[in-house]
């Protein structure tokens, strides 16, 4: 009975140090310089609503509601999604390398490709809208 707990910790330590060592991989050079398109101004009540539904259909399940990486479906993540709403963690990230991330998904982790050639098929509008919304949304 000692050897099957020992078993279940062993297994528990190895899967907590596996994800605490994956790192988001840096998109290429011609990503990270990417501008949005997405304009300021284009930012009003109406386009929150409606990106914001698409998150809540697309992201919400893993990242959570609240942008906190606390979703449904991210207690049985290995690998936990990220925290948008975590202090700094947007402000250090570039427009280029979120949309990067869903067009091509996270090797490693759950995150899946989402952009036009995925399953998902979100066009790239779609993205830069849920780029826009996620630092707009989540950014401290």
């Amino acid at each position: 009975m000692k050897a099957i707990g020992t078993i279940i910790i062993l297994s528990i330590l190895t899967s907590v140090v596996n994800a605490e060592e994956h790192q988001i991989p840096t998109a290429p050079q011609e990503y990270l310089d990417m501008q949005n398109p997405i304009q300021q101004s284009e930012i009003d009540e109406q386009f929150l609503k409606r990106v914001g539904r698409l998150y809540k259909r697309k992201c919400s399940k893993c990242h959570g509601k609240k942008g906190d990486g606390k979703g449904y479906h991210a207690e049985s993540i290995e690998i936990k999604p990220a925290a948008f709403s975590n202090h700094g963690y947007m402000i250090s990230r570039k427009d280029g390398q979120l949309f990067w991330i869903m067009l091509n998904g996270s090797e490693g982790t759950e995150m899946v490709p989402v952009g036009p050639d995925s399953d998902v098929g979100l066009s790239e509008e779609k993205l830069w809208e849920l780029v826009t919304y996620i630092r707009h949304e989540f950014t401290k």
